[in-house]
């Protein structure tokens, strides 16, 4: 399968629809997934409650179904609404027309990528989006009786991509792996900065870049913080 087909050929509408929308599912669920080695400790929790492997991949498919027939329209929206239209997921639609901001954008940029660079930036706002606020719509759209009755039927007409279950396991193995350490400052390094900070500036202030990772990482709630943080501080690298 080409993971960045974005065409439509009305001479094989159903055969191109589902080409299309297996092709946009793809793209949201790789972007989700590599999203998880920066997702902050809290927000990766809730994910693992809400979605396995199988449940994010039936979750994607009809993301992407809705975003095609709703957002995108056209001869290949007609198409794809026409795919899943006996799903009777017009409900699952409603309460999707709620999405905005944050989580719209991470949808579209997944659709529309056309490289590697471009899901990666999707993952960006997908990580964005899942911390403000996002972790409830999903779980307002799994648990949904719509869902609950048809991702079985979605999961047997588009099975659950083998490299996917992969990419997913390989994500959540980043976030076992220990931290490597920092590189160690060079002579030259240490006495540029003894010069630029001065002898007794730089002495206190090595004092406290000492002490300070024990405190801030065991202090209340800095954890999670400082995990946002970080999901904010890689969004904005990757999004650059």
């Amino acid at each position: 399968m080409d993971l960045f087909y974005q065409g439509y050929d009305p001479n094989a509408r159903i055969t191109s629809a589902v080409h299309h929308l297996s092709a946009a599912a793809s793209r949201l669920a790789l972007s989700i997934v590599r999203s998880i080695p920066h997702l902050p400790e809290a927000a990766w929790t809730e994910f693992q409650r809400l979605l396995s492997v199988e449940t994010l991949w039936a979750l994607c498919l009809i993301l992407a179904g809705w975003l095609i027939a709703t957002i995108v329209g056209g001869l290949v929206g007609l198409a794809v609404n026409a795919v899943l239209i006996a799903y009777g997921l017009i409900e699952l639609w409603d309460q999707l027309k709620a999405a905005g901001g944050s989580m719209k954008a991470w949808a579209q940029t997944a659709y529309e990528a056309r490289d590697e660079a471009d899901l990666d930036r999707a993952g960006a706002h997908f990580a964005i989006a899942l911390s403000q606020g996002g972790i409830a719509l999903l779980e307002i759209l799994v648990t949904h009786r719509v869902f609950r009755a048809v991702e079985g039927r979605l999961r047997e007409r588009f099975p659950t991509p083998e490299w996917l279950k992969g990419q997913y396991e390989e994500a959540a193995a980043q976030r076992k792996a220990p931290p490597k350490p920092e590189p160690a400052r060079t002579k030259l390094a240490e006495r540029t900065v003894e010069i630029a900070a001065g002898g007794s500036r730089y002495a206190g202030a090595k004092r406290a870049a000492q002490d300070f990772p024990t405190a801030a990482v065991w202090a209340g709630g800095a954890a999670l913080a400082l995990g946002s943080v970080a999901v904010l501080a890689w969004a904005t690298r990757t999004q650059r």
